[in-house]
C-alpha cells in the first residue's frame, strides 16, 4: 500500500521502502506521514543518502485556496 493511500491509518508495524533513485516529490511531509502511521515499529528501507535528502526537502502545495480566499475577501 502507498502511503497516500492509508493517510488518517495506522498500523502495529510499517515498513517504509524509498525509491533506489532520487525522486523530487518525496519529501519531508511524505516520510513523515509514512512514520506515523505505524504505532509500534517502523522500518526504512533506504539508502542514507537518499533518506537524508528526503527528508531535508520541504514540498510546498499550492491549492489555490489562499488566492480564492484573498479574492473572496475583497468582494
Amino acid at each position: 500500500m502507498t502511503v497516500h493511500k492509508n493517510q488518517g491509518s495506522e498500523f502495529e508495524q510499517i515498513i517504509l521502502l524509498l525509491s533506489d533513485r532520487e525522486i523530487p516529490l518525496i519529501g519531508r511531509e511524505l516520510i513523515y506521514t509514512g512514520i506515523t502511521r505505524a504505532r509500534a515499529d517502523v522500518d526504512i528501507w533506504s539508502s542514507e543518502d537518499l533518506l537524508f535528502n528526503a527528508i531535508l526537502r520541504r514540498i510546498f502545495r499550492k491549492s489555490g485556496l489562499a488566492d480564492s480566499l484573498w479574492v473572496i475577501n475583497l468582494k
